[in-house]
């Protein structure tokens, strides 16, 4: 099993250091990763594609250049100033309110929100649909 591990750690660490993926096109930062956007070298499969799903990247990528997952993040759901919904849930009683978000934040990530009626700070987590599960 450690074996197992170590492999896939290995190949990991591959691709975040040489991809075998690299720009078609010129991707800004902010944008997605797609088959559209980037092209695969040295003759790997499709299945590189799906590690780099959902995942946009942090500056812009020039034609040629490799994508890797250093270069990459997931995508954001919330943006810094975005105003959303806080949700605060526990057992059947759901509380809903608006907030801004005082950050960038993916999915599952933690993020800072003012609650704009009480103006208190709140810590959440973004869910799915981009709204933040209260904690």
């Amino acid at each position: 099993m450690f074996s197992l591990i170590a492999a896939g750690m290995g190949a990991m660490v591959a691709l975040t250091d040489a991809s075998s993926l690299v720009a078609a096109e010129v991707i800004r930062a902010g944008d997605g990763v797609t088959v559209a956007n980037a092209e695969l070298q040295e003759g790997d499969g499709p299945e590189v594609y799906d590690l780099f799903a959902g995942r946009e990247v942090r500056r812009t990528v020039y034609v040629g250049q490799p994508i890797t997952l250093d270069n990459t993040q997931p995508a954001r759901l919330v943006t810094r100033n975005q105003v959303v919904t806080i949700k605060f849930i526990k057992g059947p009683l759901e509380i809903s309110t608006s907030g801004r978000a005082m950050g960038d934040a993916a999915l599952n990530e933690s993020v800072n929100v003012l609650n704009l009626q009480s103006r208190q700070m709140v810590q959440g987590v973004v869910q799915a649909d981009g709204w933040i599960l209260a904690q």
